[in-house]
């Protein structure tokens, strides 16, 4: 019985107690969101960073190679040309002023 007249006698108290320790833990839920907005912000903005940076490494990578595979593609055809003004030489076909003339009318 003693229970009961102490919670009918101080239950104003008790649920006042109850609402202020609800009050105030959201209060600290609220402190503890925008701290992890904040977190979650500058996380954000550094990867952002990080993937504009690679995404410009790449377009960098990517034009090099084109450079490498035109320089390829030049060096291949000279060979080639050359293997072939080899060739017509050594059966006679052509002489070194027609292969000069070639070249001169390629330039």
């Amino acid at each position: 019985m003693k229970i009961k007249e102490i919670v009918t006698k101080w239950s104003w108290q008790i649920l006042a107690i109850l609402f202020m320790l609800l009050y105030l833990g959201k209060g600290c839920t609220s402190k503890k969101i925008t701290k992890i907005d904040k977190k979650i912000d500058k996380t954000h903005i550094e990867l952002t960073q990080t993937v504009d940076s690679l995404s410009s490494e790449i377009s960098n990578l990517k034009k090099e190679v084109a450079n490498k595979k035109e320089v390829r593609d030049i060096m291949e055809n000279v060979m080639l040309e050359y293997l072939i003004y080899e060739d017509d030489l050594d059966k006679g076909k052509t002489s070194l002023s027609q292969i000069k003339n070639k070249i001169e009318q390629n330039d």
